[in-house]
């Protein structure tokens, strides 16, 4: 996933005439954030680090996750066989909605989660929602499986 979040970065980048210098200015991160994840120093980036680098490069978190290696990517046979048995995605505007407003609650939280667990919320809200007519991102199982996943993150209760 590294190098294809890489490349795709780099693409937009380019297609933006961006410096990676400029895009860290108008993402709001600190000199070298952008930079140690391009070179890999930086496997997991947060989802704000990330959020704000897409809004930078014009595009969404999911344009940027979405990214697929130009060859095989390094990715393993066992992997891309994986891959392609993942089911279809059945409802677009659902799994928009759900990565949107999961990130909205991580923000409003300032909870610190990596792109792994990010996307692991993401798609336990997605196919939870996704099971109920209508189909409609739920709230209170994303509260609920956020409060229960990052328990570990809440503000100790002072006495």
């Amino acid at each position: 996933m590294a190098s294809a979040l890489k490349e795709k970065i780099m693409e937009r980048m380019e297609a933006k005439n961006l410096s990676i210098a400029e895009l860290e200015r108008r993402a709001g991160l600190s000199i070298h954030s952008v930079r140690n994840i391009l070179k890999g120093r930086i496997k997991k980036p947060s989802a704000q680090s990330l959020q704000a680098i897409a809004e930078a490069l014009e595009c969404s978190i999911l344009d940027l996750m979405n990214a697929t290696p130009s060859t095989s990517g390094g990715y393993s046979p066992q992997m891309q066989g994986r891959m392609r048995k993942r089911s279809p995605l059945e409802y677009p505007d659902l799994m928009l909605n759900c990565s949107q407003k999961i990130l909205d609650l991580i923000s409003e939280r300032k909870l610190k989660v990596s792109v792994d667990e990010y996307l692991e919320v993401i798609k336990k809200v997605y196919f939870y929602s996704s099971r109920e007519e209508p189909r409609k991102f739920d709230m209170r199982f994303a509260e609920w499986l956020i409060e229960s996943q990052f328990e570990d993150q809440k503000p100790a209760v002072k006495a």
